[in-house]
């Protein structure tokens, strides 16, 4: 993509297919209903922190898509708590929300209004200043190209300080970029911030400014020096609508969680230049097969560690600026697709280009749970988390698929724990001589422990690295 960019940078004296001023009022003057604000409390062990940032309606019944940077994947799903959709204007009117989840296939999040009760709609029926129902109106992205030349316009909105307040950014297409994701690179004005769609001179809908390095998408950051960050230093790439699509068509539902397809194979890399032209394959995208993970779809359907990939259902792997870049864009392929889908695998047999190549059929499985949706207990008094074990946890330690016991997933600072020398990631296997198997009855001898004997020193036996640990830690007196 570097080199891309590069080149594409050199592209700027190019002449704009130019959009009438006109034009632009009308894009920003029908956009605007469509921009929202999510708001949510983080609410982890160590305090509370109200987020709020940029979101935009896609259906009529009141569903809003996010970048997945405002819920990270890294945030357990349980601290993020109230989610609210804000409407700006001079009358700012806050409606109660449900997240949806984080659908990683395209890097963004769901959050859809609740339903109004009979109660609250009769009581906005009396209140002149707030309508029975909000009228919801979405923006439909269409799967349309565009082209070096071509003016695109943008419409964000602005921080809380002013009132999120929408905003449009006229821009030029300098490129079309390749890798895991497409982006399209643009120049003068750059973008609106994180969070806003973007549209061609017909006004039609072609993508949306997702999170890059460097942008802020909060909206209500107490620092005054990032709160127009995105207007003094605006994003230069958007995501055009064929990259998401299959977001908008397929979201997450809040009674059924997304599920990732997985293929069971660690470690895959994009074959070097000199390799593939030894292997007969110049000028043709391969991916090496890495660790093939026991007892994953991958593993039953007979793949094997060294094979290189060099098509997908029939078809030649897409190439990227770098070769790495073809082994995230197979996999970002497959996760796209829905578990329980058979693929084709062409594959040319332990890197060997004496052996014919062969076809490798697999299913694909839901990829096993994830440290953000495990569950959680937090030993305030002695200042550590614990969470359930995880595919993640066992697969990285060499352990067995059904190792029991918890893993310590915070230590707060200057606390019981920290003096006791308990780390984070520790695989915690005993509590005081009694086995642990999950987090719940770990919750319940700890509590135990500590209701009974609250002078009595907790002593932990835990997996750290390659060894076992002993852990004592003395409550406070």
């Amino acid at each position: 993509m570097l080199r891309t960019l590069t080149s594409a940078l050199l592209l700027t004296a190019l002449p704009a297919l130019a959009i009438e001023p006109a034009v632009v009022e009308k894009i920003h003057k029908d956009t605007t209903p469509s921009l929202v604000a999510v708001q949510y409390t983080w609410e982890s062990e160590v305090g509370k922190r109200e987020l709020v940032a940029a979101g935009l309606v896609v259906s009529s019944d009141g569903l809003v898509m996010c970048s997945i940077a405002v819920t990270p994947v890294q945030m357990p799903d349980e601290q993020m708590k109230d989610f609210k959709i804000l409407l700006p204007g001079d009358e700012q009117k806050e409606i109660d929300a449900t997240f949806l989840g984080r659908d990683e296939r395209t890097n963004l999040a769901f959050i859809k209004a609740k339903p109004q009760s009979a109660a609250k709609e009769k009581d906005a029926k009396d209140d002149k200043k707030s309508p029975a129902a909000t009228t919801w109106k979405p923006v439909k992205f269409e799967d349309v190209p565009v082209a070096v030349g071509d003016t695109v316009v943008s419409v964000g909105a602005l921080p809380k300080t002013a009132s999120y307040q929408s905003y449009a950014v006229k821009a030029m297409v300098s490129a079309n970029l390749r890798g895991e994701t497409r982006h399209v690179l643009v120049t003068n004005e750059g973008l609106a911030a994180v969070g806003s769609p973007v549209f061609n001179a017909k006004g039609q809908a072609v993508g949306w400014v997702g999170y890059q390095q460097g942008q802020r998408w909060i909206l209500n950051d107490p620092n005054p020096d990032n709160q127009l960050s995105g207007v003094y230093s605006p994003p230069r790439t958007f995501i055009p609508t064929k990259e998401f699509a299959i977001s908008l068509s397929d979201p997450p539902t809040a009674d059924k969680p997304l599920a990732v397809a997985w293929l069971g194979v660690a470690q895959m890399t994009g074959v070097k230049k000199e390799v593939a032209e030894w292997l007969g394959l110049e000028n043709q995208a391969a991916v090496n097969v890495g660790d093939v993970i026991a007892g994953t779809p991958a593993d039953k359907a007979g793949l094997k560690s060294k094979d290189v990939i060099v098509k997908l259902d029939g078809k030649p792997l897409e190439r990227g600026d770098e070769p790495d870049e073809a082994a995230m864009i197979l996999m970002k392929r497959m996760k796209q697709l829905k578990a329980g889908t058979e693929v084709t695998l062409t594959v040319i047999p332990e890197s060997d280009p004496n052996k014919p190549q062969k076809d490798v059929k697999v299913t694909l499985a839901a990829r096993p749970k994830q440290e953000s949706q495990a569950k959680r207990f937090y030993a305030e008094d002695l200042g550590f988390t614990a969470r359930e074990v995880v595919f993640d946890d066992t697969y990285r330690r060499k352990l067995s698929a059904d190792q029991k016991g918890v893993v310590i997933a915070l230590i707060k600072p200057s606390s019981a724990a920290q003096s006791g020398k308990l780390e984070r990631n520790d695989l915690v296997t005993k509590i005081n001589g009694t086995a642990v198997t999950d987090v719940d009855q770990f919750k319940t001898a700890y509590q135990a422990l500590r209701k009974d004997k609250p002078r009595e020193a907790i002593v932990l036996e835990a997996i750290r690295g390659g060894s076992d640990e002993i852990i004592r830690i003395e409550p406070p007196q």
